[in-house]
């Protein structure tokens, strides 16, 4: 999984990255928003499909 941060105006700020650093340790303000992003399916080979949140393929 990657955590990427984006401000907002929806300009990337970088990746969120750092899995000791605190969520507060990174430039976060109103309006940013973080974008999750898988980066494979262990064992499938599939990796991120560009969907947004709840728009994943069933089944």
């Amino acid at each position: 999984m990657q955590l990427e941060l984006f401000g907002a105006q929806d300009e990337p700020l970088g990746p969120l990255d750092c899995d000791e650093a605190l969520l507060g340790s990174f430039p976060i303000s109103d309006g940013c928003r973080i974008h999750v992003s898988h980066l494979c399916h262990l064992g499938t080979g599939q990796g991120d499909t560009g969907g947004h949140w709840g728009q994943g393929t069933a089944g």
